[in-house]
């Protein structure tokens, strides 16, 4: 059974040992090592029947003292400020380096609780995300693309229906560890959605309701009439489509099981393409349960064969406050369709729960 391979922590042991050699083989205790070397090779070469001797022996007996203490004892590097990442790691432990970055914020600012809230609300959190990088996306590009009044086919009944296309394209982590698959999925309900948000294994998920469809009547309406596609690194993956009767308002497309799921970034394209009730005036785009590092941008196109519509967007986003940020809309129009996009522009993060709503209306 496939399996992402685990980013294990290394033991308390293996973890002691590693510090222990990373303190003894630091650049100070390199030169102790050098120190002591040659203040034994002059106490055994002194000669002893010189004047001297005596006190010579002695100074490089107390230098060679000095040196070990380089070499073992503890010490507050006047480097501190250019201490490298691999150092930091290997010489402290993860509880201290939280305490020390709650110091440094504290440092900062005279409100405890202000500094709390930050530690707890703002870089712990980050922190851990940096831990389990699963829980980020990089370079997020959100497309969607609406076709109004269109209709739709199933047997001998003809829905009028709204056509969508989303494509998702980002570079992430394809689940945390010890997932055996993951999985896109196409609902029909709003509780049905947000049970489909909590599964770690879901990646993406988009709302479908058909009319007055149904259980297994709807489920067969989506897997005729929807096309879910998952392409990894350029690669196009066949994935299993899964209708199962304890869930009759969730439609799944599965990676097979063959598939091995890998610990690294991978350039992931996922696309649906289903359709909406006519009555749908509107499309939220939601990032609900990872951050998005990078680029993030969001478009829509609205096609109007029949009268030009209106396109409007609302956008609602965590992120810090910098006046240098340039977060914007873009609006534009050619022939029948209108577009917006959202996009944050480079260097940016932002929080699970930001998003944009887009909606449109008939043209005054």
């Amino acid at each position: 059974m496939a399996s992402i391979r685990p980013l294990r922590r290394p033991s308390r042991l293996r973890l002691t040992l590693r510090r222990v050699g990373s303190h003894l083989t630091r650049s100070s205790a390199r030169w102790g090592y050098v120190v002591f070397v040659i203040c034994v090779l002059v106490y055994a070469f002194v000669p002893k029947e010189w004047e001297f001797a005596e006190t010579v022996r002695e100074f490089f007996l107390i230098l060679s003292s000095v040196a070990i203490g380089a070499i073992v004892l503890p010490e507050l590097p006047s480097n501190l400020w250019s201490i490298d990442t691999q150092r930091v790691r290997n010489l402290i432990p993860d509880a201290q380096r939280e305490k020390l970055a709650r110091t440094l914020i504290s440092a900062e600012s005279e409100d405890a609780r202000w500094t709390d809230l930050v530690w707890s609300k703002a870089l712990g959190p980050l922190t851990t995300a940096t831990r389990s990088p699963w829980e980020y996306v990089q370079d997020m590009d959100y497309d969607v693309a609406v076709h109004l009044n269109r209709t739709l086919e199933f047997g001998e009944v003809t829905l009028p229906v709204h056509s969508v296309a989303v494509n998702q394209k980002s570079v992430r982590i394809l689940g945390k560890p010890g997932l055996n698959t993951v999985w896109l999925s196409v609902v029909r309900t709003n509780s049905a959605l947000g049970r489909e948000f909590l599964e770690e294994a879901c990646l993406a998920r988009e709302l479908v309701p058909l009319g007055h469809l149904e259980g297994t009547d709807w489920q067969d309406a989506v897997l005729a009439s929807c096309q879910v596609e998952l392409f990894i690194d350029g690669a196009r993956i066949e994935l299993v489509p899964e209708a199962l009767a304890e869930l009759p308002d969730v439609v799944r497309w599965r990676l097979p099981l063959q598939y091995e799921l890998t610990p690294d970034r991978v350039r992931v394209h996922i696309s649906f393409d289903f359709h909406l009730e006519p009555e749908v005036d509107s499309f939220p785009v939601a990032f609900s349960s990872y951050y998005c590092a990078g680029i993030t941008d969001i478009s829509m196109r609205l096609y109007d064969e029949k009268q030009l519509s209106e396109l409007e967007c609302d956008y609602f986003v965590g992120r810090a406050l910098d006046p240098n940020s340039a977060t914007g809309v873009t609006e534009s129009s050619k022939g029948i369709y209108k577009q917006i996009t959202f996009s944050t522009g480079k260097d940016s993060i932002l929080w699970p729960g930001s998003g944009v709503m887009f909606r449109w209306r008939p043209a005054a």
